[in-house]
């Protein structure tokens, strides 16, 4: 754009890459480290969930009995519940007495 012409509504920009093929591709490259890190509690979290779900809720020890191998939490009940204690405050379980069930967010 001059310095006499209208301002336009549109956005233009362009960009130009020289060099050797992975030093651009490593420029390009998108940074997950950030998500990557996140994945085995997310992987926890939705092992959790499931079991509460199947269950239409559970104890501790049978939520705990019902997470799957793959989860790092499976059979560790005190893990379990220190995770359904932060699920609770996203309204995503609840306890009931001693049972957890599923939260008014997962019934949505």
């Amino acid at each position: 754009m001059s310095d006499d012409s209208e301002p336009s509504d549109g956005v233009s920009v362009s960009m130009s890459l020289s060099g050797e093929y992975n030093e651009v591709m490593s420029k390009l490259r998108i940074d997950t480290t950030g998500a990557d890190i996140l994945e085995p509690l997310l992987a926890d979290a939705e092992a959790v969930l499931e079991a509460v779900e199947q269950l239409d809720g559970g104890t501790r020890s049978v939520v705990a009995e019902q997470v799957t191998d793959e989860s790092s939490l499976s059979g560790d009940a005190d893990a379990v519940v220190t995770l359904l204690q932060v699920l609770e405050r996203y309204e995503l379980v609840h306890l009931d007495g001693n049972t957890w069930k599923p939260g008014a967010r997962l019934r949505e």
